[in-house]
């Protein structure tokens, strides 16, 4: 089964790439932004690792991960953000590899990671081949605002956060350009899947 991390900055389009691509039989995607709320859901040890760093103010009442507030001091500091993620992490790498085995099982062909963080995260290491996703920063800002409901300076501190294009193009095999038109990316998925064997 080959493993193939799709990552780049936020905002630039990554799951509607692995959208597209797990439209194709035995092929999988696994959202590792989506592993990374299970892993910080009410109950879970990553959260109490968190409340015990970041203290109990980025729990709720209801138990529950306050994700804007954790966001509010990490998006702050560097530092807080590399510690944050840190504790983060190795639960979802943990969760990853799980998966990952459930899938081989199932007789996949191929899984895609779809991993913002895919290098700083250690997650690279899984995968064979690696793929960037990028697009304009102006492209990005306004996808951002639109999803998240953030305003544009909050948006502008978490892309201030994460590596530039030339941190994605130095590291990967094959690279995306999402300039927001379906037909084209499309068709960029469809060479991509070409150039895998898939």
């Amino acid at each position: 089964m080959m493993v193939v991390g799709i990552t780049g900055p936020t905002g630039a389009g990554k799951s509607i790439v692995c959208r597209l691509l797990g439209e194709w039989e035995r092929i999988s995607v696994i959202d590792c932004d989506q592993v990374s709320r299970q892993v910080v859901r009410r109950g879970q040890r990553c959260l109490l690792d968190l409340a015990v760093e970041f203290s109990s103010a980025i729990v709720d009442k209801d138990g529950e991960l306050n994700r804007r507030k954790l966001a509010s001091i990490v998006f702050a500091d560097r530092r807080k953000l590399k510690r944050m993620e840190s504790i983060i992490y190795p639960y979802i790498l943990a969760s990853i590899l799980h998966t990952l085995a459930k899938r081989e099982k199932a007789g996949d062909r191929a899984v895609f990671l779809d991993a913002p963080t895919l290098y700083q995260s250690g997650a690279d290491i899984l995968c064979q081949r690696v793929v960037a996703v990028l697009a304009p920063p102006e492209d990005r800002l306004r996808r951002i605002m639109e999803r998240d409901g953030l305003t544009a300076d909050e948006a502008k501190a978490r892309m201030a956060c994460q590596p530039g294009d030339d941190f994605f193009e130095k590291r990967v095999d094959h690279v995306i350009r999402n300039t927001g038109r379906m037909p084209g990316l499309r068709l960029d998925v469809l060479e991509l899947q070409n150039k895998l064997g898939l």
